[in-house]
């Protein structure tokens, strides 16, 4: 969305600000979070909230004067929306090999992708606000309620010993909230297959559906769908076998999406070494 990126700069350079350039992920020397101290809090105590006014009066402005704005509705910007998402993904993927890389590159750029998503949040807001529907204050409000109600360890009297009982206390509290008969219901079936198998099998243990003596057969669901797979080729089958392959990761903490983009990613640098004749095998 670089084209969106720009109009934004060229309206945003009409309004006026409150705070100054400092606040943005770099200032004019070009060194990132210069209006920071070294925890990340904002030097003056109220860049915070000069910064959200700001970018609320870019967003009325924008809709107000902007043809492409006043365009869009809640439909149209689904794609942006999911764009920014994947680009802030990329940001983030870009941090996993931040030992070879400038940490300051990989802040600005976090930076900037983040400020492109909560653009696209604001603007979704904004348009429900035209309609009397809901404003960004309503999302604030709605999201701080919400995390407040399902960390009773940490608002009320209820123990939590480790990240497993959150989750499972954060179910069982969504549940209720729901109104949902089961902890399978609830779970989009837009999510990327991948993900969602994930999301199934941790709801599935944190409701204790799941066999408790793992740690005596832990490859033990995987040949098994390994073996009936190889006596029945079909997509069920070979569904089955990635089903255990996703179990066999949440066991051992490791995050399927995560390992397999990596191995993607091991393959593609592979594949391009050996296409130009540089690779080990070449």
């Amino acid at each position: 969305m670089d084209e969106n990126r720009d109009r934004d700069a060229v309206a945003g350079a009409s309004l006026p600000r409150r705070g100054s350039d400092r606040d943005s992920c770099t200032d004019s020397d070009g060194d990132s979070r210069s209006g920071a101290d070294s925890a990340g809090h904002s030097a003056d105590g109220g860049g915070l909230i000069d910064a959200i006014v700001d970018l609320d009066e870019l967003v009325r402005t924008l809709r107000l004067q902007c043809p492409w704005d006043r365009e869009q509705t809640h439909i149209s910007l689904r794609r942006y929306l999911l764009e920014e998402t994947y680009e802030t993904l990329e940001a983030l993927d870009a941090r996993t090999d931040a030992a070879a890389a400038d940490g300051e590159d990989l802040d600005r750029h976090l930076c900037e992708e983040l400020g492109d998503l909560l653009y696209q949040v604001w603007f979704q807001a904004h348009l429900a606000s035209e309609r009397d529907g809901f404003d960004m204050a309503d999302v604030a409000r709605e999201v701080r309620t919400k995390l407040v109600a399902r960390h009773p360890h940490v608002f009320g009297d209820v123990q939590a010993d480790d990240a497993d009982a959150v989750r499972g206390m954060w179910d069982a509290i969504k549940l209720r909230e729901k109104g949902r008969e089961s902890v399978m219901d609830g779970i989009p079936a837009t999510l990327p297959a991948l993900l969602r198998a994930v999301k199934v099998q941790k709801r599935a243990a944190a409701a204790g559906l799941l066999a408790d003596d793992w740690h005596d057969r832990e490859f033990a669901d995987v040949e098994q769908a390994l073996a009936e797979f190889r006596d029945d080729r079909s997509e069920q089958g070979f569904g089955e076998l990635l089903l255990a392959a996703v179990e066999l990761g949440r066991r051992l903490k490791i995050d399927p999406e995560d390992a397999l983009r990596s191995a993607a990613e091991h393959a593609r640098r592979r594949y391009r070494e050996l296409e130009q004749g540089t690779g080990p095998d070449a």
